[in-house]
């Protein structure tokens, strides 16, 4: 899988450290969550992650092949997620699009449905 900047991925917590917290990502990469994306309240909240816990992150940063992770940042909109088909969209033209993903989300079901029957 290839990541990029600004993507927002599913992980989940397989080590807690005083560095920060290490994130298994789909495709078996691991990236970190480091404590300063916590500020001055990284001891305060390190207790509340624990191994196996699903966590959505956002890639900040890759650098050398490491992918520097962050909870903080996940609905930061200066972060463009490049994997967001509404990312750059108009104003004017998300209604209608929006639509168009639901009724194909709709004959999606549709199908699915009657393949159960």
């Amino acid at each position: 899988m290839k990541y990029q900047v600004g993507q927002r991925l599913d992980g989940v917590v397989n080590n807690v450290t005083d560095l920060g917290v290490f994130v298994t990502l789909p495709g078996r990469r691991s990236g970190l969550v480091h404590r300063n994306d916590f500020g001055s309240s990284w001891q305060r909240e390190k207790p509340r992650f624990k191994e196996g816990q699903e966590v959505r992150v956002v890639i900040q940063n890759i650098r050398k092949g490491r992918l520097d992770l962050s909870l903080s940042r996940v609905n930061d909109p200066d972060l463009p997620d490049p994997t967001n088909q509404f990312t750059s969209l108009k104003a004017k033209d998300f209604s209608r699009v929006l639509n168009e993903v639901d009724q194909k989300a709709q004959e999606q079901i549709k199908k699915i449905e009657a393949s159960l029957n």
